[in-house]
């Protein structure tokens, strides 16, 4: 029964951009005319009682004043509905609780490591393969070849789509993962093909989103204690892009990290700091082949030029990590990078700010063109960062409730390690921040798959 009454409530909450806007101005109308009427009733009832128009008018005041209190009571109570819809929305839709991966994939994927001091991070993650041994890595990309969606995830697609009523998302061509082939312990060929962003938002993202009462996609189709492989796999699987990008100071180039931190209409990672870039693999034409010189030379520059808001990337280092899957996203593969900017933070901060007032002007001067009818309005971009933390990357740890013992075995997962927060000091106040699952495994890879000859 309780499991019933938790799905009528998410059901009961998730509507559509365009019911916000038509019920706005329907309960606008409705409250207009209710009050006309308590007006109209009220002076008719009042002159059969033969009272004083003062009299009349006062009764008159202090029951509109009534009404609208209530008014204003119940549409508070509407946005607090909303408030809570709109945050439990990424809970809804995937879970990202350690304890939930616990349960089902029973540690095979688990990933514990420390970094600055003696405090756990615990990530789900599959490494595919790491670049400690500066692997050869080639893509061999085909891209005439496109995902199918799955037929029952067709025809759940207006059901499926619910999940994602609170975010702003667009659709395009990505790049998929088919498969990863290692001919020999020196070489490692990443296979690709080309998927949709909505066929994403359909699987992957919307992984643990209940169709029914108890059945979800991932139920359905990841109910296993491993992953599908691969090439075998019904999520859309998209390649993602992340990457620590890190400000020098003096003969240290790893001094500083940018930290973005997300907006509440994120498809996902609602208001949660992520890597610096969280992107996923994009090119400007997707007929063409996909090469390790686009995805680091292009896909990262572009990136840097909007995660981290930069008009001019500076001269940089691109340190390649290695490739796993998101467990959490059914298997979302992601290739990891570490970045080293040839910036200090001051430079980066005027740099910054130079990006964000030619934005402004840029964007006001669009505005008015669209206004003016001269150019059609763009669509809205999806995962926009609303702020970005520099970070002393000496700082970042796991805040409390932590666990300092590394047990390979545990009888259980303590679900209040999922509460921690990542804690860092950026200008010198200590801040703790919800956080990204993706940007816990970029730590683990930086601590775990640096190229020797970069280690310290």
């Amino acid at each position: 029964m309780e499991d019933r009454i938790k799905y009528f409530f998410n059901k009961l909450y998730r509507k559509n951009h365009t019911m916000y806007v038509v019920s706005y101005i329907l309960t606008g109308v409705v409250l207009l005319a209710l009050l006309a009427v308590i007006i109209g009733v009220s002076i008719a009832s009042y002159n059969e009682e033969g009272k004083s128009s003062l009299e009349i008018f006062g009764e008159i005041f202090v029951n509109t004043i009534a009404s609208l209190v209530g008014i204003l009571l119940a549409y508070f109570l509407y946005r607090f509905l909303f408030l809570v819809s709109h945050r439990n929305e990424d809970k809804n839709k995937v879970s990202y609780a350690n304890a939930d991966m616990w349960k089902q994939y029973h540690n095979n994927y688990r990933q514990q490591f420390c970094i600055h001091d003696n405090r756990v991070f615990t990530v789900y993650c599959e490494p595919m393969f790491c670049n400690a041994k500066n692997l050869n890595v080639a893509v061999d990309d085909y891209p005439d070849e496109f995902f199918e969606l799955d037929s029952f995830i067709k025809t759940q697609f207006f059901n499926v789509i619910e999940a994602h009523a609170m975010s702003e998302s667009t659709n395009s061509i990505t790049v998929r993962l088919k498969e990863v082939v290692k001919p020999d312990d020196a070489h490692v060929v990443i296979r690709t093909m080309r998927s949709t962003y909505l066929s994403h938002m359909l699987t992957n993202r919307a992984l643990d989103y209940e169709l029914k009462p108890g059945i979800t996609i991932r139920s359905l189709f990841e109910n296993t204690d491993r992953l599908i492989p691969p090439q075998r796999s019904r999520m859309s699987n998209h390649l993602g892009v992340n990457a620590l990008v890190f400000l020098k100071q003096g003969e240290n180039k790893q001094a500083w990290l940018l930290l973005p931190e997300r907006g509440s209409n994120a498809t996902v990672a609602k208001n949660k700091v992520t890597a610096s870039i969280a992107t996923r693999v994009k090119m400007k034409d997707y007929t063409q082949h996909l090469t390790t010189r686009q995805i680091t030379e292009g896909c990262i520059r572009e990136a840097i030029k909007k995660s981290v808001r930069l008009s001019e990337v500076p001269k940089m280092e691109i340190e390649f990590l290695g490739l796993s899957r998101d467990i959490y996203e059914g298997g979302k593969p992601t290739l990891f990078y570490a970045v080293y900017l040839d910036m200090t933070k001051d430079h980066y901060k005027r740099q910054r700010e130079k990006y964000e007032y030619n934005t402004s002007l840029e964007q006001a001067a669009k505005h008015a063109e669209v206004l003016k009818g001269l150019i059609p309005k763009e669509e809205e971009s999806i995962d926009e960062v609303k702020t970005i933390h520099v970070v002393d990357w000496s700082t970042v740890t796991m805040g409390e409730p932590y666990t300092t013992d590394f047990d390979p075995e545990p009888d259980y997962y303590d679900p209040a390690y999922d509460k921690a927060l990542l804690e860092f000091t950026a200008e010198g106040v200590t801040e703790h921040k919800a956080f990204e699952q993706n940007l816990i495994a970029n730590f683990w890879f930086l601590q775990n798959c640096k190229p020797k000859a970069e280690k310290d």
